[in-house]
């Protein structure tokens, strides 16, 4: 199952848009000696390794479905996803949180100036643009399916897209603390703002690769479908003429864009007996004899075909309800061929 044309095209510029703002930000810790500036660049870098891994996750999740993986390889997103996360929370948070508490131990005055202050409001400019423009994205989408911004990231969006938008807002707030720790600790001749605003950034990215990381991993366990979509598929269910109860009704997200379901449906009575009744001659079934079988035969063959084209349709509605929905297993109960017979048999004192 191909991913999204969207998310491909929010990691592609939010990876173009890393790897200039790391270095333009290496550029400023070299003039500066910074430890935020350093933190800043340090996450940067890891955005962009990160960002990478979902490129190539991405890719790999829109091979097509094989003998080996019938359900598709959509799978190998959740995969890169949490060795994304794991990038953020030991490259980003790690060295981040490691630089923050190395320079409270050992403080030193930064060396800023006109150019340290410009690269910040260059990367903030960069930063900022990659954040709206996923953000954009993600409306378009939200919107497109009917569902407030935060339900949809929430539920629904690909974890590529909300692992971009969370590490885009982390990286404008990011230089915002940056900024006000370089500012304060220059005004005050004070380190130590400087320090702590990079133990803020890393502490930020700490918790937003332990949500990438659990989000991927619900997802790689196989989540259920968002509640109102199940809700929705069993609804359609129940409304049809032809169907007296269901249950055992399973779901799960293959891929943000790919649903699996699985019921076991029982016919009505009264819908099994009228399509024999199209079936049986209106001299009722001989009572014994090679012209017996036939007529049994031929009705069950009608029984089994009309029951077929049935399932056909329900599955129909609700691809077209849910596009989603590309993979739909409905088990029927009591429809064995003897049990069809049976039916068949006795089929004309129940509707005659």
């Amino acid at each position: 199952m191909a991913a999204p044309a969207s998310s491909l095209k929010a990691v592609i510029v939010a990876l173009s848009g890393n790897v200039l703002v790391t270095f333009i930000k290496f550029i400023a810790f070299l003039l500066s000696g910074s430890g935020a500036m350093l933190s800043e660049s340090i996450h940067s870098a890891a955005d962009t390794g990160n960002q990478v891994l979902l490129f190539l996750g991405l890719k790999r999740a829109a091979r097509v479905e094989d003998e080996s993986h019938p359900y598709g390889y959509g799978g190998e997103r959740f995969i890169f996803g949490i060795l994304s996360a794991s990038g953020i929370f030991f490259v980003g948070c790690g060295v981040t949180v490691y630089h923050g508490i190395q320079s409270l131990l050992h403080p030193h005055v930064a060396e800023t100036g006109v150019v340290t202050f410009a690269v910040l409001g260059a990367s903030f400019l960069i930063e900022g643009g990659v954040l709206l423009f996923a953000v954009r994205g993600l409306s378009k989408q939200a919107h497109a399916v009917g569902d407030p911004f935060f339900k949809f990231v929430r539920h629904k969006a690909d974890p590529a897209s909300v692992a971009i938008l969370l590490e885009d807002g982390a990286a404008v707030l990011g230089l915002v603390l940056a900024t006000v720790g370089i500012a304060l600790a220059h005004v005050t001749a004070n380190p130590v703002w400087d320090a702590l605003a990079s133990l803020t950034v890393g502490v930020l990215l700490g918790l937003i690769a332990l949500y990438l990381m659990v989000e991927n991993r619900e997802l790689l366990l196989g989540r259920s479908v968002p509640p109102d979509v199940e809700q929705r598929f069993e609804d359609l269910l129940r409304a049809r003429p032809s169907l007296a109860d269901l249950h055992d009704v399973k779901t799960r997200q293959l891929t943000p864009e790919s649903y699996q379901f699985k019921a076991e449906l029982r016919f009505s009575e009264a819908f099994v007996a009228a399509r024999l009744a199209e079936a049986l001659p209106p001299q009722g079934v001989p009572q014994q004899g090679a012209e017996r079988d036939r007529v049994l035969t031929e009705a069950a063959r009608h029984l089994i075909r009309t029951l077929s084209e049935e399932i056909d349709a329900i599955e129909a509605e609700v691809r077209r309800v849910i596009p989603q929905a590309k993979h739909i297993d409905l088990e029927l109960e009591h429809l064995s061929a003897a049990a069809i017979a049976a039916e068949a048999a006795e089929g004309r004192s129940l509707v005659g």
